[in-house]
């Protein structure tokens, strides 16, 4: 089949399951992290066929700086000896704007959803980097409308835009019944539980779930919070737990192998995210695809896929007096959470279905790939 060299801004559970499914349709594979930084060891280890490649960088890369010249001149580098029949890059502002610096072609160029949605606010340098990564890729995914309709605007013809859910493997993220006996571990057996899934960094605003809670144990006090994951935040997060006595109200799960996710979520009420700007959030997805309902934050992209009152509940960013009411309005409502869990299994099933999905990532690769050779 063709040599891809995979280009990401580190390697995580996501990065894991484009590269091995591509792996096994027959692609070579490269994959090649922008930030050692950003590298997280996966739970689940590649298989030895990929070639993992060295880092642009050892630490975070930031655009003007000696290390972002020298990660952009290394990209080239590493493309010329891998000599790839096409490079699937992201985010766009860090290895979609290197492969575009490098020149190369076909490029598929693919968002992670804030990247696009949010980073070209910050400045105008950084608009400018997004634009000149955009309208040098030949074809772009991306992972919900709202960022479709960003891409849009920086004059990329629709017909080079996928939109392309990634999904979740439904065959693991069913409902099912945990084997983690994590309720009477505990001493949960009675409450209800609210549970996160997202890393402990500033992007996912673990903070603001501490207060949330701590406003609603002031309320009502059977309410737990579960949090999975880790991240540099987890210092911050322990102190705020512990400065106001909710030691035993949360319990931090840190990272957990993915097969193992569900039985969390068996075990709780509840899916919660404080994130301010998402695309579609696999965490998101995986919950709904377990039969949970959810309370996320107003915006983007989880508008396409919570609709307030119905499947979940719909809160502005950084608000935890208002996440506090919602929780609280959600817990009041226990037919109100059955229909809606039993709704979010069916979204899921016909909408965020990875191995379905996928397809559209093979058309577009066999789309470029065709075109590049009818150019030779």
């Amino acid at each position: 089949m063709a040599r891809i060299l995979y280009v990401s801004q580190g390697y995580c559970t996501h990065d894991r399951r484009f590269v091995e499914r591509l792996l096994r349709h027959g692609h070579d594979m490269w994959l090649l992290p922008c930030e050692a930084t950003a590298v997280q060891s996966d739970l689940t280890p590649l298989t030895g066929e990929v070639r993992c490649l060295e880092p642009l960088s050892q630490g975070p890369l930031s655009p003007g700086t000696s290390a972002w010249a020298a990660a952009a001149m290394r990209f080239c580098q590493v493309a010329r000896s891998v000599s790839p029949d096409l490079i699937h890059a992201g985010p766009v502002p860090i290895g979609g704007f290197f492969a575009a610096l490098a020149g190369f072609h076909p490029l598929l160029m693919m968002s992670w959803g804030s990247d696009v949605l949010s980073f070209p606010d910050q400045s105008l340098a950084a608009r400018r980097i997004t634009e000149f990564a955009l309208q040098r890729a030949d074809m772009v995914i991306a992972d919900c409308e709202a960022v479709c309709d960003r891409v849009g605007e920086f004059s990329i013809p629709q017909g080079q835009i996928v939109c392309l859910p990634w999904g979740v493997n439904l065959k693991i993220f069913r409902p099912k019944t945990s084997t983690l006996s994590l309720r009477q571990r505990l001493g949960w057996t009675n409450c209800n539980i609210v549970v996160s899934a997202r890393a402990l960094e500033p992007t996912h605003n673990p903070l603001v779930l501490i207060d949330a809670l701590r406003i609603v144990l002031s309320l009502r006090g059977d309410v737990r919070l579960l949090m999975l994951g880790d991240g540099s935040m987890k210092g911050a997060v322990q102190w705020l737990i512990e400065k106001h006595n909710l030691s035993e109200k949360v319990h931090l799960a840190g990272r957990v192998p993915e097969s193992v996710i569900p039985d969390y979520f068996a075990e709780s009420d509840l899916y919660i995210c404080a994130t301010g700007c998402d695309g579609s959030s696999i965490s998101l997805l995986q919950a709904m695809a377990c039969g949970l309902p959810a309370i996320v934050v107003d915006g983007y992209g989880n508008n396409e896929w919570i609709v307030h009152g119905e499947n979940g509940w719909l809160y502005p960013a950084d608000d935890s007096d208002v996440l506090a009411r919602t929780i609280l309005h959600a817990f009041g409502d226990d037919s109100g959470r059955e229909v809606a869990g039993q709704m979010n299994i069916r979204i899921t099933r016909v909408r965020a279905d990875w191995d379905k999905n996928f397809f559209q990532v093979l058309s577009a690769y066999d789309e470029l790939l065709v075109g590049a050779d009818a150019k030779r």
